[in-house]
Formats: C-alpha cells, structure tokens, sequence
C-alpha cells in the first residue's frame, strides 16, 4: 500500500476542510442574513398592521357611538306622541304658534343638541301651509312640504328602505359637505300610516375628526369610503388615492398595506393606507448593518477555519500509520477527529463480525414474526371482503344504488383502516372507528338488525395495540351468535383498564355457545368446523397477541346476562 509523505497528506486534507468549512460558514451566514431580513419585514408589517388595525378599530367605534347618537336621535323623536299630536294638529289648525312650538321640541333635545347641526320633517300635509325645503332655512325650522323633497333621489331611497334608516353625504344642500340620515317618519298610532319623513344632518367635519389623530407614518392616510366617495381630514391626498379607491383596491393592495373596518351602513368603509416602501424603509438600512456584519464575519470564519483544519488534519497521517501496522492505536489525543473509527473498525473487527451475527440472527427472527403475523393478517380481509362484495353485488342488481354506494364507501373506510400504510399496530381510537365501520356495512348487509354499543371511558386511553383484534370477534357474532334470530342483534364493546392491565371485551345477546369449548379452541389453538364454517378467527386472534406479546396478553370466553357470548381481550400495560 502506497502511502504519500505527511506534508502531502495535510496539505490536502487540509484544504478540502478550509474550503468546506468556508462553503458552510458562508452559506449559514447568508441564511442567516436573508431569514433575518424576512424577519425584520414580517416584524415592522405586523406591528404597523396591528398599529392601523387598533387605530382604525377606535375610530370605528368613535364614528358608530357618534352615528349611533343620531339613530337614537330619530327614534326618540319618531316616538314622541306628544311630538305626533302636534304635528296631527298641525294639519288640521295651522298656526304659526304651533309650527313654532314643534321647532322648540325638536331642537331642544339634549341628543340635538350634542350630534347634530339640523333636523328637517318633511310631513305629508297640508303642503299649502308648511315653506318648502332650502339650504338657507335650516337653522330657523324644522317642519317643511313633503311635496318639496318627494323627488330627491335621497328621499326616495328613504322610502325604499321601508323604516329603516338611509345614510347619504349630501355635498349641495348645505354649505359645507354634511352626513344624513333619514327615516321614514310613521304614525305611533297607526304604523301603517306615514306622517313624513325625518332627516337629521352633521356636518361631516364631525365625523372625520375621529380620523384626526391618527397617523401611519409621513405616507400613511385614513379615510372614509362613503359609496365611492372619499372623506378625509387631510387638505389633500395622492391622486392615485383618489384614483385606485374604491374601485381599484387590488392593484393598491400590491404597493400599498390596507386595513379596512366597516362603519355607520352598508357599503361604508373606514381605510387605512400606507406605502410599503414607507414600512420597509428601515429594513434595507438594517440590511445595510446585515452586510457589514456579514464581511466580518467572513474574515473571522477564514481564521478559525484555518486553525480548525490544521488541528484535524495534522492526526491523520499519524491515523493510517496505525492502521497500516494493524497495531492498537492510543486515541486518547485524538477525540476531535472522525478517523479515530477506522482504527476501532481494525482493533474491535472479531467482535464487530459476533454482534454482526447476533443480530443478523435477531433480525431474521424478528422477519419470521412479520411474515408469521402479515400471513395471519392477511386471513382477516378477503373473507370480508368477498362476502360484502357479494352483497353490494346483489344491491345493484336490485337498483339499490344508494345503499350500494354507502355500502361501497364504508368498505373503503374499512381498508384505509385495516392497511393502516402497512404498520401492524394502530391506536385503540382507530381500532373502535375501524369496528364501528365494519358494522354500519352489516347493518346495511342485514337491514339494520344489528345494533352496536360502545362503552367507552372519557377520554379514550391512547394506546397502541395490533389492529384487527376487535372486528374478528365482532364478526363472530354477527354470523354464528345471530345467525337464524328474529330480533335485533345488540353487540356491546366495553374498555376498561386497571393500573396494570388494559381490558377489551365483546358481549352480544345471541344464541350463544359452548364456552367450555371456545376457551378450549383458544387454549389449544385448535381450527374448529361447525356446519362448514370456520371459527379459525379465534385462533388468529389469539395467535397475533402471543405473537406480539408473548404471555403478557390473553384471549377468554364467558356467557353474559343476556344468554350471549363475552369475548374477554387482557393486554398488560407495560408491552403497549
């Protein structure tokens, strides 16, 4: 064997740990770099998304108390008698007094007087006393014709809206832009009466206020969206503002962070918008400091690797001499380095190839339990399978297409559970769902004559146990406990567990049997017949618990109250 000279040998060694130690330190860096700038950008959108979110949940709920003021304000006045009498009078007697005593009531309320600017009524009759409606007369009367507002677009969405409230900015009536709300203004007396219709109005300098002290940032904006009108506290806003919203919201939402709250009616929106560039401003310059980090840490990554690489490479010329001479080697100063393990390899080869055998042995045991318990798996399926094929078989040919198909889908249920993707345990929740499946195909099978209890402790332990242990003794029930009987077939599966054991049990109330000879088949393993048919489930299931736990589990048989049969399933904790 050719061996090189030790310089060569470290040399080289030597460089491919520099270059692989640089490689990895550059791509940890890098990572760290690029996750720490996502970071840094999730961080400042989520705290600036939860600063708007706050501030613009506060101002809707400052906009709705406000609105809610005036949705009380017409209530209280749409329900004032007195204030409908008055109004009544006024249609029979008109008389300035009175039109002027009506004034004083609606605008003394304390309500009025808090939220709102004006307050019009717009009554029905008698057209030919009450002035028609103008911006200028606002102030000095609140009474006024219907016959002067009936053909405003406002005053007929009023009426649409069948007593519920109607909210507009009306931008011409008054001097300055002023929120409505009007409601239709019945007779407490006969609802199906219509007096008028009640407006009341604020100016919407009042409403935006509540958007005043919020801020975003120096490109950061709130705003309210009133059916594609935008209301704001600002002397003005970006025209590709006023552009994108409403109606462009998606392609600002790419640029832009928005966070929207509904307010006052449908259609009505309070927004916040802020540059995402604004936002990500301080990351790049955090990616700045990132970058001059990173160039440290490189010139300090190229030194340690250096060193490192020296301090592995050095032991291993020393390493392939000891395994040339096949001599025992001293590791005690060699602990940093991997190579150590050849030496081991040579030194501890005898016994390396006994353990190899041992558990070669083992293995091929374990193989021949699979194979041993995968042959009686496989005893469970096709019998099923075939017989609830035949069934669904006999289904269609009848045209019982549905309970084919349900019969279909809880045969497929049935398998995804019982193959479990080839693992031969399952959990007990499992193995009672698979069991539940299994029956509800009977019940289709024997047209729900069979009945299935679960008694069940709360919650349900979480072991895992073989699967398949529960439906064979469904199964037995079902065709030699039922067989030929008239009533209804109850299967009751009962889980019980003591501090050392795990107890399942399956009762049924049929025939019954001859237990003795049950718990014969059990102890003697024995494959009995009965009229051509088998009862080789019993065998294998028992079989599959010795299998896997040996005597730490146990399968017994005993009559029940009800003249059935109980199958009794002991399994010590410790094995599970």
């Amino acid at each position: 064997m050719k061996f090189f000279g030790k310089k060569s040998i470290e040399k080289g060694f030597e460089k491919i740990l520099f270059r692989n130690y640089m490689y990895l330190i550059i791509t940890a860096a890098l990572l760290i770099s690029i996750f720490s700038a996502i970071i840094d950008a999730a961080n400042t959108l989520a705290n600036e998304k939860q600063n708007m979110y706050e501030s613009l949940k506060q101002a809707q709920i400052n906009i709705n108390n406000h609105t809610q003021m005036i949705e009380d304000y017409l209530t209280l006045t749409h329900a004032n008698s007195e204030l409908q009498n008055k109004i009544k009078d006024l249609n029979e007697h008109p008389s300035a007094s009175l039109l002027t005593k009506i004034n004083e009531t609606l605008f003394s309320v304390d309500l009025f007087k808090k939220n709102l600017d004006s307050v019009q009524i717009f009554v029905y009759e008698p057209d030919n006393f009450l002035p028609t409606f103008s911006g200028a007369s606002q102030y000095s009367n609140a009474l006024f014709s219907a016959e002067s507002a009936s053909s405003s677009e406002w005053f007929q969405n009023t009426l649409k809206a069948k007593g519920h409230t109607y909210w507009f900015v009306d931008m011409d009536t008054f001097k300055k832009p002023t929120l409505c709300a009007a409601r239709i203004f019945y007779d407490v007396n006969n609802v199906s009466r219509q007096l008028g219709v009640i407006k009341a109005n604020v100016t919407i300098e009042k409403l935006i206020r509540h958007l005043g002290s919020i801020s975003f940032g120096d490109k950061g904006y709130a705003l309210i969206d009133a059916d594609g009108l935008l209301l704001h506290p600002y002397a003005e806003i970006p025209e590709f503002l006023s552009d994108s919203l409403p109606d462009k919201k998606d392609r600002l939402s790419m640029t832009h962070l928005l966070v929207e709250f509904p307010i006052i009616t449908d259609g009505w929106e309070v927004i916040g918008v802020t540059s995402f560039w604004e936002l990500y401003r301080n990351t790049l310059q955090n990616l700045l400091l990132i970058g001059l980090v990173f160039s440290f840490t490189l010139i300090l990554a190229a030194f340690l690797s250096r060193k490192s690489s020296r301090k592995i490479s050095q032991p291993v010329h020393r390493l392939c001499l000891y395994m040339q001479k096949m001599e025992p080697a001293d590791s005690r100063n060699l602990h940093n380095c991997i190579e150590v393990n050849q030496l081991y390899d040579t030194y501890n080869g005898m016994l390396e190839k006994n353990e190899e055998l041992i558990k070669s042995r083992e293995e091929t045991l374990l193989k021949f339990k699979q194979a041993e318990m995968a042959a009686l798996q496989s005893q469970m399926n096709p019998h099923f399978i075939y017989n609830t094929l035949e069934s669904i078989s006999a289904l269609i040919a009848t045209d019982d297409n549905c309970h084919a198909a349900m019969m279909v889908t809880g045969l497929g249920k049935f398998l995804r559970s019982s193959l479990n993707n080839g693992n031969n345990y399952i959990t007990l929740e499992k193995e009672i769902e698979q069991v539940s499946s299994y029956v509800e195909i009977q019940k289709l099978r024997y047209a729900n004559r069979i009945r299935l209890h679960l008694d069940l402790p709360s919650p349900l332990p979480d072991y895992r146990i073989i699967k398949l242990i529960l439906q064979p003794l469904v199964e037995n029930s079902i065709v030699h406990g039922f067989k030929d009987m008239e009533e209804i077939g109850e299967i009751t599966i009962t889980v019980k567990e003591t501090d050392s054991c795990l107890y399942l049990s399956v009762s049924d109330n049929g025939w019954g049997s001859d237990i003795e000879m049950l718990n014969y088949l059990v102890r003697q393993r024995t494959l009995y017949k009965e009229d051509n048919v088998n009862f080789y489930c019993i065998q294998n299931v028992y079989q599959r618990l010795a299998n896997c736990y040996g005597d730490h589990a146990g399968l017994s048989y005993e009559e029940n109250d009800d003249g059935g049969v109980t199958a009794n399933i002991r399994i010590d904790k410790e094995v599970l």
